[in-house]
Formats: C-alpha cells, sequence, structure tokens
C-alpha cells in the first residue's frame, strides 16, 4: 500500500510538471471570470437578464465537462501512458520495486485527482462569477452548484478510464491523442442520428449533473446510469491493464 501511495504521488507531482496541466487550471479559473464579466455586462447594457447567478455556474460545468475537460482527460491519459512509451520513460517507473499493477492503477488515480482539482477550481471560479449577476440564490443555489459539479466527476472519471484503455494501443502520445478525440465526436454526432447509440456510450452522460439539480431528483434514473458508467469502468479498466500487462518495455 506504501508504494502505491508514493508512486500516486510521484504520478501527481509529474503530471503537475507540465505545462499543459498549468495551462488548463489557469483556463479552467479565468474562463468562468472572464465570462462572467462580459456577460453582466452586456446584459446590463441592453437591460435584459437573460442569465441570472443560479444558472451562471451550471452553464459553465456544461461547458467544461462536454469539450474542455474531456480535452484534458485525453490528453492526460495519452501523456502517462503513450508519450511514456513513446519516450521510454516507462522503462524506467517499471524497474521501481512495485508492480505493474499498481503503476496501472496509480496513473489512474492521478488522472482521477487532476479531474476532481479542475471540477473545485472550475467551482470556486464559477461562484465567484455568479457574483456579477443579479438575483444571487443563496444557500439553495450553492447546494445545487455543489451537486451538479460533485456528480460530474463521476461521467468524467469513467471517460478517463476509457481513454487510458485506448492510450494502450499506441507509442506515441498525439495519435492516442487524436483517436480519442474523433472516437469522442464521433459518438457524439452519432447519437445525434442513431439516438440508442447514446444509451450504450458513456459520452453521452457528460450531462449527468443535471439530473442531480431541481426541484425534484430522478433517483432511479441517476442509479442506472451510475450502474451503467460504473460497469464501464470496471470493464475498460481491467481490458486497460490487460494490454498494459501484457506490454513489452
Amino acid at each position: 500500500m506504501h508504494s502505491l501511495t508514493a508512486n500516486i504521488w510521484n504520478e501527481t507531482i509529474k503530471i503537475a510538471s507540465k505545462k499543459k496541466t498549468l495551462f488548463f487550471l489557469a483556463v479552467t479559473m479565468l474562463l468562468p471570470v472572464v465570462a462572467g464579466v462580459l456577460l453582466a455586462r452586456f446584459q446590463s447594457g441592453i437591460g435584459i437578464g437573460a442569465i441570472n447567478s443560479q444558472d451562471f455556474p451550471i452553464i459553465m460545468l456544461s461547458l467544461f465537462t462536454t469539450i474542455f475537460l474531456p480535452l484534458f482527460v485525453f490528453m492526460g491519459a495519452a501523456d502517462v501512458f503513450s508519450g511514456e512509451m513513446g519516450d521510454r520513460t516507462m522503462k524506467i517507473t517499471l524497474t521501481r520495486p512495485i508492480t505493474r499493477f499498481k503503476v496501472f492503477a496509480s496513473k489512474q488515480i492521478a488522472l482521477g485527482i487532476y479531474i476532481v482539482l479542475y471540477l473545485l477550481a472550475g467551482l470556486l471560479a464559477a461562484t465567484f462569477s455568479a457574483l456579477f449577476f443579479q438575483n444571487f440564490g443563496g444557500f439553495s443555489a450553492v447546494t445545487n452548484w455543489l451537486l451538479a459539479y460533485g456528480a460530474a466527476f463521476v461521467p468524467l472519471l469513467a471517460l478517463s478510464v476509457v481513454a487510458v484503455c485506448l492510450a494502450q494501443f499506441f507509442s506515441s502520445s498525439s495519435s492516442a491523442l487524436t483517436v480519442s478525440i474523433l472516437l469522442y465526436l464521433a459518438f457524439k454526432v452519432a447519437a445525434f442520428f442513431i439516438p440508442p447509440i447514446a444509451t450504450y456510450s458513456p459520452t453521452a452522460y457528460m450531462d449527468w449533473h443535471m439530473l442531480w439539480i431541481g426541484s425534484s431528483l430522478a433517483i432511479g434514473k441517476i442509479v442506472s446510469i451510475f450502474m451503467f458508467l460504473a460497469a464501464c469502468s470496471i470493464l475498460f479498466f481491467t481490458v486497460g491493464f490487460y494490454f498494459f500487462d501484457k506490454k513489452e518495455i
């Protein structure tokens, strides 16, 4: 257990040392602030409040979970697996007294930690930006935001597990990133033309957080989607580790 914890810390520091990680964090915090200021001034100028403080953090979360954070997930998975395979640094990691399973799991957990970090940063920035709008929702609005941002972690984590599995088939981070993005877009587009596809694709549940807010929670639907995402995570984690374990370094 100590070796797993130590390697999780190492992987977390390794991801933090990348410039793109800091760039994503900066954009996550700045985007809601800039958008909030511009929208508040625009609405004040035309005298119409199309967006209020209660809606703004949820709108930003939808943007994060649909476009921004999936891109980070794909990039992170490609870097920590395919990228390290390509530049031969994975071989150094595997010479340490730690099993391949712990190496694989620690990288996956490190990605999960950064998903939490970005969601927290986005929540804080969006909450601050909500102060620029009129009619602040108070405690009930903040509770909804916490529920939504917390719930958003589950589909993003499942997506990261899928991305990690895909990364096992490439020895170049750019190839893994490109294929992940193209498949993500393909499933998103296909869901519009063939709706049944959405039922069996983790990419269709990036807006799962919307079920957690409102006057009544859709408990049954929430549970069924959670079970589906959990099953997908277990399946792709197992497949991903299988191919990682069989790789010759």
